[in-house]
Protein backbone atom coordinates (compact mmCIF):
# COMPACT_ATOMS: atom_id res chain seq x y z
CA UNK A 1 0.00 0.00 0.00
CA UNK A 2 1.20 3.49 -0.85
CA UNK A 3 0.12 7.00 0.16
CA UNK A 4 -0.36 9.46 -2.69
CA UNK A 5 -2.02 12.85 -3.04
CA UNK A 6 -2.81 15.43 -5.68
CA UNK A 7 -4.29 18.90 -5.55
CA UNK A 8 -4.23 22.60 -6.32
CA UNK A 9 -3.71 25.53 -3.99
CA UNK A 10 -3.22 29.30 -3.81
CA UNK A 11 0.38 28.92 -4.99
CA UNK A 12 -0.51 27.08 -8.20
CA UNK A 13 -3.95 28.34 -9.15
CA UNK A 14 -5.80 31.64 -8.97
CA UNK A 15 -9.13 31.89 -7.17
CA UNK A 16 -11.28 32.01 -10.31
CA UNK A 17 -9.89 28.58 -11.31
CA UNK A 18 -9.79 27.05 -7.81
CA UNK A 19 -13.55 27.53 -7.82
CA UNK A 20 -13.78 24.86 -10.53
CA UNK A 21 -12.51 22.12 -8.20
CA UNK A 22 -14.25 22.29 -4.84
CA UNK A 23 -15.32 19.28 -2.75
CA UNK A 24 -17.74 20.35 -0.03
CA UNK A 25 -21.03 19.41 1.62
CA UNK A 26 -22.93 19.92 -1.63
CA UNK A 27 -21.00 17.29 -3.61
CA UNK A 28 -19.12 15.11 -1.09
CA UNK A 29 -21.50 12.18 -1.45
CA UNK A 30 -21.31 12.30 -5.26
CA UNK A 31 -17.52 12.53 -5.10
CA UNK A 32 -17.30 9.57 -2.71
CA UNK A 33 -19.57 7.43 -4.89
CA UNK A 34 -17.64 8.33 -8.04
CA UNK A 35 -14.28 7.63 -6.41
CA UNK A 36 -15.32 4.29 -4.96
CA UNK A 37 -16.86 3.21 -8.25
CA UNK A 38 -13.99 4.33 -10.46
CA UNK A 39 -11.03 3.25 -8.32
CA UNK A 40 -12.27 0.44 -6.06
CA UNK A 41 -9.66 -1.97 -7.47
CA UNK A 42 -6.70 0.26 -6.63
CA UNK A 43 -7.74 2.59 -3.79
CA UNK A 44 -8.31 1.12 -0.33
CA UNK A 45 -8.99 4.36 1.55
CA UNK A 46 -9.24 8.07 0.72
CA UNK A 47 -10.44 11.51 1.76
CA UNK A 48 -10.46 15.04 0.37
CA UNK A 49 -9.92 18.51 1.80
CA UNK A 50 -11.25 21.78 0.38
CA UNK A 51 -10.53 25.11 2.06
CA UNK A 52 -10.34 28.66 0.76
CA UNK A 53 -6.68 27.96 -0.11
CA UNK A 54 -6.75 24.48 -1.64
CA UNK A 55 -8.44 21.29 -2.75
CA UNK A 56 -6.48 18.08 -2.21
CA UNK A 57 -7.32 14.38 -2.55
CA UNK A 58 -5.44 11.85 -0.39
CA UNK A 59 -5.24 8.24 -1.59
CA UNK A 60 -4.05 5.06 0.13
CA UNK A 61 -3.82 1.98 -2.03
CA UNK A 62 -1.81 0.24 -4.72
CA UNK A 63 0.81 2.14 -6.69
CA UNK A 64 -1.63 3.02 -9.47
CA UNK A 65 -0.63 6.27 -11.14
CA UNK A 66 -2.06 9.22 -9.24
CA UNK A 67 -1.85 11.15 -12.49
CA UNK A 68 -4.50 8.93 -14.05
CA UNK A 69 -6.70 9.14 -10.95
CA UNK A 70 -6.35 12.94 -10.92
CA UNK A 71 -7.24 13.20 -14.60
CA UNK A 72 -10.45 11.19 -14.16
CA UNK A 73 -11.34 13.16 -11.03
CA UNK A 74 -10.99 16.50 -12.82
CA UNK A 75 -13.06 15.14 -15.69
CA UNK A 76 -15.75 14.21 -13.17
CA UNK A 77 -15.79 17.81 -11.95
CA UNK A 78 -15.65 19.17 -15.51
CA UNK A 79 -12.45 21.08 -14.82
CA UNK A 80 -9.73 18.99 -16.49
CA UNK A 81 -9.04 21.44 -19.32
CA UNK A 82 -8.41 24.32 -16.94
CA UNK A 83 -6.50 22.64 -14.14
CA UNK A 84 -4.41 19.82 -15.61
CA UNK A 85 -1.24 21.90 -15.63
CA UNK A 86 -1.78 23.25 -12.11
CA UNK A 87 -1.84 19.94 -10.26
CA UNK A 88 0.91 18.89 -7.88
CA UNK A 89 1.58 15.34 -6.70
CA UNK A 90 3.27 13.79 -3.66
CA UNK A 91 3.73 10.21 -2.52
CA UNK A 92 5.26 8.31 0.37
CA UNK A 93 7.15 10.35 2.95
CA UNK A 94 6.81 13.54 0.91
CA UNK A 95 3.03 13.11 1.01
CA UNK A 96 3.06 12.66 4.80
CA UNK A 97 5.25 15.75 5.26
CA UNK A 98 3.02 17.78 2.95
CA UNK A 99 -0.09 16.77 4.90
CA UNK A 100 1.63 17.77 8.15
CA UNK A 101 2.58 21.13 6.62
CA UNK A 102 -1.00 21.70 5.49
CA UNK A 103 -2.56 20.73 8.82
CA UNK A 104 -0.15 22.89 10.83
CA UNK A 105 -0.69 26.04 8.74
CA UNK A 106 2.80 26.01 7.22
CA UNK A 107 1.39 25.74 3.72
CA UNK A 108 -1.38 28.31 4.14
CA UNK A 109 -1.81 31.63 2.40
CA UNK A 110 -1.61 33.22 5.84
CA UNK A 111 1.45 31.53 7.37
CA UNK A 112 0.57 29.79 10.61
CA UNK A 113 -3.18 30.41 10.33
CA UNK A 114 -5.26 29.07 13.17
CA UNK A 115 -8.24 27.54 11.38
CA UNK A 116 -6.69 24.95 9.09
CA UNK A 117 -6.06 22.23 11.70
CA UNK A 118 -9.74 22.22 12.63
CA UNK A 119 -10.72 22.05 8.96
CA UNK A 120 -8.29 19.17 8.39
CA UNK A 121 -9.67 17.23 11.36
CA UNK A 122 -13.27 17.87 10.31
CA UNK A 123 -12.56 16.56 6.80
CA UNK A 124 -11.04 13.39 8.25
CA UNK A 125 -14.05 12.82 10.50
CA UNK A 126 -16.45 13.40 7.60
CA UNK A 127 -14.83 10.74 5.44
CA UNK A 128 -14.60 8.30 8.34
CA UNK A 129 -18.38 8.67 8.71
CA UNK A 130 -18.78 8.25 4.95
CA UNK A 131 -16.88 4.98 5.23
CA UNK A 132 -14.10 5.88 2.80
CA UNK A 133 -11.35 6.60 5.34
CA UNK A 134 -10.47 3.56 7.41
CA UNK A 135 -7.84 1.08 8.54
CA UNK A 136 -4.17 1.85 8.24
CA UNK A 137 -4.75 5.20 6.53
CA UNK A 138 -7.09 6.34 9.31
CA UNK A 139 -4.43 5.44 11.88
CA UNK A 140 -1.86 7.37 9.84
CA UNK A 141 -4.05 10.49 9.90
CA UNK A 142 -3.97 10.30 13.72
CA UNK A 143 -0.17 10.47 13.54
CA UNK A 144 -0.30 13.36 11.06
CA UNK A 145 -2.61 15.37 13.31
CA UNK A 146 -0.33 14.67 16.29
CA UNK A 147 2.72 15.90 14.36
CA UNK A 148 0.88 19.00 13.13
CA UNK A 149 -0.15 19.84 16.71
CA UNK A 150 3.45 19.45 17.84
CA UNK A 151 4.62 21.80 15.07
CA UNK A 152 2.23 24.46 16.40
CA UNK A 153 2.83 23.95 20.12
CA UNK A 154 6.58 23.31 20.13
CA UNK A 155 7.43 26.25 17.87
CA UNK A 156 6.07 29.77 17.58
CA UNK A 157 4.63 29.27 14.09
CA UNK A 158 1.30 30.55 15.42
CA UNK A 159 2.88 33.57 17.14
CA UNK A 160 0.38 36.41 16.78
CA UNK A 161 -0.86 34.73 13.62
CA UNK A 162 -4.03 36.06 12.08
CA UNK A 163 -6.78 33.72 11.01
CA UNK A 164 -8.89 34.53 7.97
CA UNK A 165 -11.51 35.94 10.33
CA UNK A 166 -8.76 37.92 12.06
CA UNK A 167 -7.59 39.38 8.78
CA UNK A 168 -11.19 40.28 7.95
CA UNK A 169 -11.35 42.18 11.21
CA UNK A 170 -8.14 44.01 10.28
CA UNK A 171 -9.78 45.22 7.08
CA UNK A 172 -12.74 46.52 9.07
CA UNK A 173 -10.45 48.30 11.54
CA UNK A 174 -8.49 49.94 8.73
CA UNK A 175 -11.57 51.15 6.84
CA UNK A 176 -13.87 52.29 9.67
CA UNK A 177 -12.83 54.89 12.19
CA UNK A 178 -15.16 53.41 14.82
CA UNK A 179 -15.85 49.74 13.94
CA UNK A 180 -17.96 49.24 17.08
CA UNK A 181 -20.64 51.51 15.63
CA UNK A 182 -21.03 49.49 12.44
CA UNK A 183 -23.73 46.92 11.71
CA UNK A 184 -22.51 43.47 10.64
CA UNK A 185 -24.40 40.88 8.62
CA UNK A 186 -22.82 37.46 8.23
CA UNK A 187 -24.14 35.05 5.59
CA UNK A 188 -23.49 31.41 6.48
CA UNK A 189 -23.58 29.14 9.51
CA UNK A 190 -20.38 27.11 9.19
CA UNK A 191 -17.20 27.21 11.25
CA UNK A 192 -15.83 30.22 9.37
CA UNK A 193 -19.02 32.21 10.01
CA UNK A 194 -18.91 31.33 13.72
CA UNK A 195 -15.27 32.39 13.88
CA UNK A 196 -16.06 35.75 12.24
CA UNK A 197 -18.94 36.42 14.63
CA UNK A 198 -16.87 35.57 17.70
CA UNK A 199 -13.85 37.58 16.52
CA UNK A 200 -15.87 40.66 15.63
CA UNK A 201 -18.00 40.48 18.79
CA UNK A 202 -14.92 40.15 21.02
CA UNK A 203 -13.53 43.29 19.39
CA UNK A 204 -16.53 45.48 20.08
CA UNK A 205 -18.84 44.93 17.10
CA UNK A 206 -22.06 43.91 18.85
CA UNK A 207 -24.74 44.73 16.25
CA UNK A 208 -24.69 41.42 14.37
CA UNK A 209 -27.22 39.69 12.14
CA UNK A 210 -26.72 36.17 10.81
CA UNK A 211 -28.35 34.87 7.64
CA UNK A 212 -28.68 31.24 6.60
CA UNK A 213 -30.64 29.03 4.20
CA UNK A 214 -32.61 27.67 7.16
CA UNK A 215 -33.38 29.18 10.53
CA UNK A 216 -31.15 27.93 13.33
CA UNK A 217 -29.48 29.00 16.53
CA UNK A 218 -25.76 29.68 16.22
CA UNK A 219 -24.01 28.94 19.51
CA UNK A 220 -20.80 30.96 19.37
CA UNK A 221 -19.65 30.34 22.94
CA UNK A 222 -21.13 29.92 26.41
CA UNK A 223 -22.28 33.55 26.54
CA UNK A 224 -23.21 34.28 22.92
CA UNK A 225 -25.78 32.77 20.58
CA UNK A 226 -27.57 34.24 17.58
CA UNK A 227 -30.79 33.31 15.80
CA UNK A 228 -30.33 33.33 12.05
CA UNK A 229 -32.61 35.09 9.59
CA UNK A 230 -33.75 33.24 6.46
CA UNK A 231 -31.74 33.93 3.32
CA UNK A 232 -34.83 35.32 1.61
CA UNK A 233 -34.65 38.35 3.92
CA UNK A 234 -31.08 39.26 2.93
CA UNK A 235 -32.12 42.01 0.51
CA UNK A 236 -33.93 43.88 3.29
CA UNK A 237 -31.23 43.28 5.89
CA UNK A 238 -28.33 44.61 3.85
CA UNK A 239 -30.02 47.97 3.41
CA UNK A 240 -28.98 48.61 7.02
CA UNK A 241 -25.71 46.72 6.87
CA UNK A 242 -22.31 48.44 6.99
CA UNK A 243 -20.22 45.24 6.91
CA UNK A 244 -21.37 42.21 4.90
CA UNK A 245 -19.33 39.01 5.33
CA UNK A 246 -20.24 35.90 3.35
CA UNK A 247 -19.12 32.32 3.93
CA UNK A 248 -21.67 29.93 2.51
CA UNK A 249 -21.38 26.90 0.23
CA UNK A 250 -22.85 27.77 -3.14
CA UNK A 251 -21.75 26.84 -6.67
CA UNK A 252 -22.78 30.30 -7.91
CA UNK A 253 -22.73 33.80 -6.35
CA UNK A 254 -25.80 34.46 -4.21
CA UNK A 255 -25.26 38.23 -4.11
CA UNK A 256 -25.28 40.14 -7.38
CA UNK A 257 -24.47 43.67 -8.40
CA UNK A 258 -28.15 44.54 -8.73
CA UNK A 259 -28.93 43.59 -5.13
CA UNK A 260 -26.12 45.79 -3.83
CA UNK A 261 -27.12 48.65 -6.15
CA UNK A 262 -30.64 48.56 -4.71
CA UNK A 263 -29.26 48.51 -1.16
CA UNK A 264 -26.97 51.46 -1.91
CA UNK A 265 -29.91 53.53 -3.17
CA UNK A 266 -31.80 52.84 0.06
CA UNK A 267 -28.68 53.71 2.05
CA UNK A 268 -28.25 56.94 0.07
CA UNK A 269 -24.79 55.72 -0.95
CA UNK A 270 -23.53 55.25 2.58
CA UNK A 271 -20.38 53.09 2.07
CA UNK A 272 -20.61 49.32 2.53
CA UNK A 273 -17.74 46.92 3.10
CA UNK A 274 -18.19 43.42 1.62
CA UNK A 275 -15.87 40.56 2.56
CA UNK A 276 -16.35 37.39 0.53
CA UNK A 277 -14.82 34.34 2.25
CA UNK A 278 -16.60 31.85 0.01
CA UNK A 279 -14.86 29.51 -2.40
CA UNK A 280 -16.57 29.45 -4.87
CA UNK A 281 -17.21 33.13 -4.38
CA UNK A 282 -20.55 34.26 -2.93
CA UNK A 283 -20.52 37.80 -4.36
CA UNK A 284 -20.37 38.80 -8.03
CA UNK A 285 -17.05 40.46 -8.85
CA UNK A 286 -18.93 43.23 -10.72
CA UNK A 287 -19.85 44.68 -7.30
CA UNK A 288 -16.38 46.25 -7.42
CA UNK A 289 -17.71 48.61 -10.08
CA UNK A 290 -20.04 50.31 -7.57
CA UNK A 291 -18.57 53.52 -6.23
CA UNK A 292 -19.41 53.10 -2.54
CA UNK A 293 -19.11 49.32 -2.27
CA UNK A 294 -15.71 47.96 -1.17
CA UNK A 295 -15.34 44.25 -1.99
CA UNK A 296 -12.56 42.02 -0.65
CA UNK A 297 -12.14 38.34 -1.58
CA UNK A 298 -9.87 35.64 -0.17
CA UNK A 299 -7.15 36.71 -2.62
CA UNK A 300 -7.43 40.34 -1.53
CA UNK A 301 -7.17 39.45 2.14
CA UNK A 302 -3.62 38.12 1.75
CA UNK A 303 -2.51 41.55 0.59
CA UNK A 304 -3.98 43.37 3.59
CA UNK A 305 -1.40 42.40 6.19
CA UNK A 306 1.19 39.81 7.10
CA UNK A 307 2.06 41.06 10.58
CA UNK A 308 4.98 39.34 12.32
CA UNK A 309 5.69 37.49 9.07
CA UNK A 310 9.46 37.64 9.53
CA UNK A 311 9.29 36.10 13.01
CA UNK A 312 6.78 33.47 11.91
CA UNK A 313 8.91 32.67 8.85
CA UNK A 314 11.86 31.93 11.14
CA UNK A 315 9.65 29.72 13.29
CA UNK A 316 8.35 28.04 10.13
CA UNK A 317 11.85 26.73 9.43
CA UNK A 318 11.94 25.18 12.90
CA UNK A 319 8.47 23.73 12.41
CA UNK A 320 9.43 22.16 9.08
CA UNK A 321 12.53 20.60 10.67
CA UNK A 322 10.35 19.25 13.49
CA UNK A 323 7.89 17.75 11.01
CA UNK A 324 10.65 16.15 8.97
CA UNK A 325 12.20 14.66 12.10
CA UNK A 326 8.87 13.35 13.41
CA UNK A 327 8.00 11.80 10.05
CA UNK A 328 11.38 10.05 9.97
CA UNK A 329 10.75 8.74 13.50
CA UNK A 330 7.27 7.63 12.47
CA UNK A 331 8.68 5.67 9.56
CA UNK A 332 11.41 4.16 11.72
CA UNK A 333 8.84 3.06 14.30
CA UNK A 334 6.76 1.55 11.51
CA UNK A 335 9.81 -0.25 10.11
CA UNK A 336 10.74 -1.53 13.57
CA UNK A 337 7.20 -2.79 14.15
CA UNK A 338 7.17 -4.53 10.78
CA UNK A 339 10.56 -6.08 11.49
CA UNK A 340 9.41 -7.26 14.92
CA UNK A 341 6.28 -8.82 13.45
CA UNK A 342 8.36 -10.61 10.84
CA UNK A 343 10.73 -11.90 13.52
CA UNK A 344 7.82 -12.99 15.71
CA UNK A 345 6.31 -14.95 12.82
CA UNK A 346 9.70 -16.60 12.16
CA UNK A 347 10.16 -17.58 15.81
CA UNK A 348 6.60 -18.92 15.95
CA UNK A 349 7.44 -21.16 13.02
CA UNK A 350 10.69 -22.25 14.71
CA UNK A 351 8.94 -22.93 18.01
CA UNK A 352 6.66 -25.45 16.35
CA UNK A 353 9.70 -27.43 15.18
CA UNK A 354 11.77 -27.73 18.36
CA UNK A 355 11.24 -30.02 21.32
CA UNK A 356 11.19 -29.16 25.02
CA UNK A 357 14.87 -30.00 25.47
CA UNK A 358 15.92 -27.62 22.68
CA UNK A 359 13.59 -25.02 24.16
CA UNK A 360 15.25 -25.25 27.58
CA UNK A 361 18.62 -25.00 25.88
CA UNK A 362 17.57 -21.77 24.20
CA UNK A 363 16.38 -20.32 27.51
CA UNK A 364 19.80 -20.97 29.07
CA UNK A 365 21.77 -19.72 26.08
CA UNK A 366 23.75 -16.49 26.17
CA UNK A 367 23.49 -16.31 22.39
CA UNK A 368 20.03 -17.64 21.36
CA UNK A 369 20.53 -16.50 17.77
CA UNK A 370 23.60 -18.73 17.33
CA UNK A 371 21.80 -21.58 19.06
CA UNK A 372 18.87 -21.29 16.66
CA UNK A 373 21.25 -21.20 13.72
CA UNK A 374 22.92 -24.42 14.87
CA UNK A 375 19.57 -26.22 15.11
CA UNK A 376 19.14 -26.02 11.32
CA UNK A 377 15.40 -25.50 11.65
CA UNK A 378 15.48 -21.88 10.55
CA UNK A 379 15.59 -20.66 6.95
CA UNK A 380 18.00 -17.95 5.85
CA UNK A 381 15.13 -15.47 5.49
CA UNK A 382 13.90 -16.25 8.98
CA UNK A 383 17.41 -15.89 10.39
CA UNK A 384 17.69 -12.52 8.70
CA UNK A 385 14.55 -11.33 10.53
CA UNK A 386 15.63 -12.79 13.87
CA UNK A 387 19.16 -11.35 13.60
CA UNK A 388 17.76 -7.83 14.08
CA UNK A 389 16.57 -8.69 17.59
CA UNK A 390 18.56 -8.51 20.82
CA UNK A 391 19.13 -11.78 22.72
CA UNK A 392 16.67 -10.61 25.37
CA UNK A 393 13.99 -9.89 22.73
CA UNK A 394 14.48 -13.33 21.13
CA UNK A 395 14.06 -15.10 24.47
CA UNK A 396 11.05 -12.96 25.46
CA UNK A 397 9.27 -13.75 22.18
CA UNK A 398 9.98 -17.47 22.45
CA UNK A 399 8.61 -17.55 26.02
CA UNK A 400 5.52 -15.65 24.89
CA UNK A 401 4.97 -18.03 21.95
CA UNK A 402 5.44 -21.20 24.06
CA UNK A 403 3.08 -19.97 26.77
CA UNK A 404 0.30 -18.96 24.36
Amino acid sequence: MELQLFGINHKTTKLSERELFIINDSNQEDFKNFFQSAFSDSVDSFFALSTCNRTEVYIFGSSTSATQIAQKTLEFFGSSDSLNNDLYFFNGNEAIEHMCNVASGLDSQVLGEQEILGQFKKSIQTYIELGSLKGEFQRLTDDIISIAKAARTETQIGFNSLSVSGLSLKIVQEIFEDPAQQKLTIVGAGQMALSVIENFHDNGIKNINAVNRSKKTLTINNSLSIETTHLSQLGTLIQNTDILVTSINSPLPIIGKGLIEQAMRERKNKPMLLIDLGVPRNIEDQVRDLEYAYLFTIEDIELVTQENLEERSFEALKARDLIQSRVESLNQDKANKYSRNEAYAALKNVSSKINDQDFLGLLNSDDPYSSLKQMHVVSDDQLQCISKLTPHAILSMIKEIRSA
